[in-house]
């Protein structure tokens, strides 16, 4: 199997990078797969087919509360309004954005697949996920796999132990830009909302893995009124899309996202890896995607690339550029480790050379 991994920080470009793969008539494009099942996703004992069905279909309280208090986001493709499902009473796992992007009826592929993976035996769940994969690309007609989640530059090491055969696209996108869109963005205010609540709560300061994780009952009695309703599940989209979160915290973020992702990139063999910038992409588009294609395995055929192109929009490049100038120099300067790491990767024999942001 042809399996490559597209990884980022999140709103770096990789959802729209996503939408163009789709296009292609060779890949199957699995968008936002193991962001939906990350907390869940590496079960250390065998499993058997119905458990594995669990895995991805159990819905998620956090993505069902966001929908259901009105804070949906691009990613969230499932049809709410039409579809079988409600997120008051719990929106399949892998309905709220993987299937959506595959096809208009989720819920007929969601009984298709059910039907399909609940009669699989018992085994190491990478033996599933190798099954479900070929099962997709088959069923739609592909020849390879292309998975891509927002945020999953944590997953690196675990997806590389999983799938050593696997190639790796990192994507990014200059730093300052990246942490502006981050902050207009409701998953990534939960985010640091919830890091803000581990230090009100004196909780010790860890790096952030990507993953939301609650805080226990003593601590969530130390917290203001509206920390402790988000992590009990009552979202006030007022409370997190007005509370007043520093810029500079979402470049802090980006940096150590960026960081941990080029350190565990590092370690994945040459000929497996590559990177992909936003800006670059969308200033010089043809020969991009042509290198991407022939890197995932596939051909760059002119019809592919013409839709491709009328899918960018320049416009979104250089939006932090229009901050006041004093905000810009503080996010600048938090987003500095990070547009370091990325220089330093260039420099290094052991990486694909990227290439650093503007204004670092």
């Amino acid at each position: 199997m042809t399996l490559t991994f597209i990884v980022g920080t999140g709103r770096c470009g990789s959802t729209l990078l996503s939408t163009i793969l789709h296009t292609h008539p060779a890949i199957s494009s699995l968008s936002e797969f193991f962001a939906t099942v990350r907390l869940r996703a590496f079960p250390p004992r065998p499993i058997n087919g119905l458990q594995f069905w669990q895995l991805l279909a159990k819905p998620d309280p956090n993505l069902d509360g966001m929908v259901g208090s009105g804070l949906r986001v691009p990613e969230h493709l499932y049809p709410y309004d039409s579809g079988r499902f409600r997120p008051q009473t719990g929106v399949p796992a892998i309905c709220h954005m993987t299937l959506p992007m595959l096809t208009n009826d989720p819920d007929a592929l969601h009984d298709e697949l059910a039907g399909e993976v609940r009669r699989w035996p018992r085994r190491p769940v990478v033996e599933h996920y190798r099954q479900l994969f070929a099962w997709m690309r088959d069923r739609f007609g592909r020849s390879v796999t292309v998975e891509r989640s927002g945020l999953s530059l944590p997953l690196v090491g675990q997806l590389r132990a999983t799938f050593p055969e696997a190639r790796f696209i990192h994507m990014y996108r200059d730093g300052p830009d990246c942490a502006l869109s981050m902050s207009r963005h409701a998953g990534f205010r939960m985010i640091m909302l919830a890091i803000e609540a581990a230090r009100l709560a004196g909780a010790p300061p860890k790096e952030f893995n990507g993953e939301y994780i609650p805080l226990p009952p003593r601590q969530l009695r130390l917290l203001p009124p509206d920390f402790a309703k988000m992590f009990m599940g009552q979202l006030d989209p007022d409370f997190i899309m007005g509370t007043d979160l520093p810029l500079p915290e979402f470049g802090r973020l980006w940096s150590s996202l960026i960081q941990q992702g080029v350190e565990s990139l590092s370690h994945v063999p040459p000929g497996s890896r590559m990177s992909l910038r936003y800006e670059t992409l969308l200033a010089d588009p043809v020969p991009q995607l042509t290198m991407l294609a022939e890197f995932i395995g596939v051909e760059a055929e002119q019809s592919w690339l013409d839709e491709a192109c009328r899918r960018l929009d320049l416009s979104r490049a250089g939006s932090a550029t229009r901050l006041d100038p004093a905000v810009l120099a503080d996010l600048r300067s938090a987003c500095s480790p990070g547009e370091q790491a990325l220089s330093a990767a260039a420099a290094s024999p052991r990486l694909v050379p990227v290439s650093p942001s503007p204004g670092a």
